[in-house]
């Protein structure tokens, strides 16, 4: 995949390998009785078990008629229709001013690219070694919706950052807790159960 951003001083070219975590993996094993291994199978509810290639997935209407895949169309809430983005891959895209630190910290990333320039125009060059960040028009096919999309440098190269507005709420108290000191003549509790072992008033 390639990335074509396009600037004042011209358009410049990045290849784009996607960045994949490194973690183990842990595979759980479900064994019989016998310690032999057991897999997995669809069964009817009166006990038949249903052999491979016997069921498939389809989408229908309201009343029973089976829809095509490439007939679906994503709508909203209230059944409008949603305008289909083309993909951007192969495709100039002008980059606007740069955005504020806070715009990428309000998203959850989920994808990370690292970029390899082909072509890097100066001006652009200079603005990501300086730290801009800028939000820029990714989509690697064909959707409804357009994720919020970065791209920024380091001294370890240049990123791509695609995410998510973070929905989460911070909840904090509308007013402090006033703390009341306590009187040093009061007596504590500790005093109190004192004088209480020694023999005094029972409270």
């Amino acid at each position: 995949m390639t990335l074509l951003l396009e600037t004042d001083d011209g358009i410049s070219e990045f290849a784009l390998e996607p960045i994949k975590r490194k973690g183990k993996k842990t595979k759980r094993i479900a064994v019989d009785s016998a310690n032999q291994e057991c897999r997995p199978v669809l069964m009817t509810h009166d006990g038949h078990v249903l052999q491979s290639g016997s069921t498939s997935l389809l989408y229908d209407d309201g009343v029973g008629n089976t829809i095509e895949r490439k007939e679906i169309v994503e709508a909203d809430g209230h059944g409008n229709t949603l305008r289909t983005l083309q993909s951007t891959i192969g495709r100039s895209q002008r980059l606007s001013e740069p955005v504020q630190p806070e715009e990428l910290l309000e998203c959850v990333m989920e994808k990370a690219y690292a970029l390899t320039p082909v072509t890097f125009v100066s001006d652009l060059e200079e603005l990501l070694t300086s730290g801009c960040i800028f939000r820029v028009p990714f989509r690697p096919r064909a959707c409804t919706t357009d994720h919020p999309t970065f791209i920024l440098a380091n001294s370890n190269g240049i990123f791509l950052l695609q995410g998510k507005r973070c929905q989460i709420e911070f909840v904090r108290l509308e007013q402090s807790i006033a703390v009341q000191d306590e009187d040093e003549d009061d007596e504590t509790w500790d005093e109190a159960w004192e004088y209480d072992l020694l023999g005094g008033e029972e409270w």
